[in-house]
């Protein structure tokens, strides 16, 4: 977006994850290691995937799971290792190729990641976090048009993605969509009423648009949600015009 001088791709959770009763069996530790995944847990995950694996060492999922905690403690070698893995003993495991194409693409291997997504979305046309991150790969190689099309495909399929609205906004600005801007930022921040940098995004467009007393709320919003934005946003200029910061 013009106010950061980028648009924010963030990656997706690379795996839909229920908890189940604990027990004994892999599955069971399987299961509850996809609950403490959901809350972020991921030492304690990784414990419960690790134990699964060791119970039953041709489990694809578990290996899909563990490698979304290592991507997320930063370990993308190790992230790459499992989803090679998952992919090895069930090759029609599409949720692992989201995986792997996630870990390529934080690795800076583009046409890797574009592989592997439009082969997950080839196993399973459903896939909303396929889509979204082909889109992000579409908008960085310039592909506007692909990229706007993959991200309108994840809204259908995801609907509550709050995430999928603010990066559409984001491409919509590139094609000159202000309104359209406008009404993505106002979907993000109905579905994610936290959502700092879609405030921060909606005022900047408020402010071209001349609402500025709009502009200012949401400048002041963000800055009240996410401290640190209160630097770029006052440098910016985006709280004067006789309306004080405080």
């Amino acid at each position: 977006m013009k106010a950061s001088g980028k648009i924010l791709c963030l990656l997706v959770a690379l795996f839909f994850v229920a908890a189940s009763a604990f027990g004994d069996a892999p599955e069971d530790y399987y299961a509850n290691g996809c609950a403490k995944y959901a809350k972020d847990d991921w030492n304690g995950a990784l414990t419960d995937f690790n134990k699964a694996i060791d119970l039953k060492p041709n489990f694809s999922d578990a290996y899909n799971a563990r490698g979304g905690v290592k991507f997320h403690k930063g370990d993308l070698d190790g992230a790459l290792a499992d989803s090679n893995k998952a992919i090895e003993l069930n090759s029609a495991n599409a949720s692992a190729y989201v995986g792997r194409g996630s870990v390529k693409q934080g690795k800076g291997d583009l046409d890797g990641a574009l592989a592997d997504y439009n082969k997950a979305i080839k196993l399973k046309p459903d896939a909303a976090e396929a889509y979204y991150n082909r889109g992000s790969i579409r908008q960085s190689k310039g592909d506007i048009d692909g990229a706007l099309a993959d991200c309108n495909k994840t809204i259908v399929l995801k609907p509550d993605f709050a995430d999928a609205y603010y990066n559409r906004a984001g491409l919509k600005e590139i094609k000159g969509d202000l309104n359209g801007v406008l009404a993505d930022c106002n979907r993000a921040i109905d579905l994610k009423p936290d959502y700092a940098e879609a405030y921060y995004y909606r005022g900047w467009v408020k402010q071209a648009k001349k609402d500025l007393d709009g502009s200012h709320a949401d400048f002041k919003k963000a800055i009240a949600l996410n401290p640190t934005m209160r630097t770029a946003i006052e440098t910016n200029g985006y709280l004067t015009n006789g309306t004080n910061s405080n």
